[in-house]
C-alpha cells in the first residue's frame, strides 16, 4: 500500500532523521523543516503582530535561528523539534513586540512631530486609551488572561493551567473580552465617520 505524502509536521519517528540530516548540511531537510512548520509560524506571527510583512520577516528569522541551533547541536531531543520551533517563534515575536513598543514610547524630534496625519495619531491615541481603560475595568482574572494570551503569546492551554480553568472556559472568556474591546473600538471609528 502506497503511503500518502504528508505536508503536515513530520512524525516523531522521522524527527530524529530530519534533525540528523540538517546537522549534516542537507538543504532538502532544511526545506522539509520550513515546509512543515512555516505556515503555522507565519499565522501565529500575523495574529500577534497584525502586520503580514513583519510576520513574513519574523517567520524567516525563526527558521534562521532554529536551523542555526539545530546545526550547532543545541537541540538535544529531536522529538522536541516542534516545541523548539514554537518556543523560538514565541520568543522572537515577543522580542519584536517589545522593541516595537519601546520605539513607540521614545521621544521624537520636533521635525518628526510636524509630519504625519494628526487625526490618525489622535485616533490611535484614543484607541490606546480606550483599550487601557477597558482593561482596567476587567476583573483581575480577565486582565491576566488577556495579558498572558494576547500580549505574551502563551497558549490557551498554558493560560488555562495557570488560571486553574478549563481550556474551553479560557477560550470562551478570551473571545468575549476581545469582542468587547473590538466593539468599543468600532464605536470610536463609527463616531469619527459620522
Amino acid at each position: 500500500m502506497e503511503r500518502e505524502t504528508n505536508t503536515e509536521a513530520p512524525e516523531t519517528a522521522n524527527l530524529a532523521l530530519l534533525v540528523e540530516r540538517i546537522r549534516a548540511g542537507d538543504s532538502a531537510a532544511e526545506t522539509e523543516l520550513y515546509t512543515a512548520y512555516s505556515r503555522g509560524v507565519f499565522l501565529i506571527a500575523t495574529v500577534r503582530t497584525r502586520d503580514s510583512e513583519a510576520a513574513r520577516d519574523l517567520t524567516q528569522d525563526v527558521f534562521v535561528a532554529v536551523l542555526g541551533s539545530v546545526r550547532a547541536g543545541q537541540l538535544r531531543d529531536a522529538e522536541k523539534l516542534p516545541a523548539f520551533v514554537q518556543g523560538t517563534a514565541r520568543n522572537l515575536i515577543n522580542n519584536f513586540l517589545r522593541s516595537r513598543a519601546r520605539r513607540a514610547e521614545c521621544d521624537l524630534p520636533d521635525a518628526e512631530l510636524r509630519g504625519g496625519d494628526l487625526v490618525d495619531d489622535l485616533e490611535l491615541a484614543e484607541r490606546q486609551r480606550l483599550v487601557r481603560r477597558e482593561l482596567e475595568s476587567f476583573e483581575p482574572l480577565d486582565r491576566k488572561l488577556l495579558v498572558w494570551s494576547v500580549l505574551e503569546g502563551h497558549s490557551l492551554a498554558d493560560v488555562a493551567r495557570r488560571l486553574n480553568l478549563s481550556h474551553e472556559a479560557v477560550r470562551a472568556r478570551k473571545s468575549r473580552l476581545v469582542k468587547k474591546i473590538a466593539e468599543k473600538l468600532a464605536g470610536l471609528s463609527h463616531k469619527r465617520h459620522q
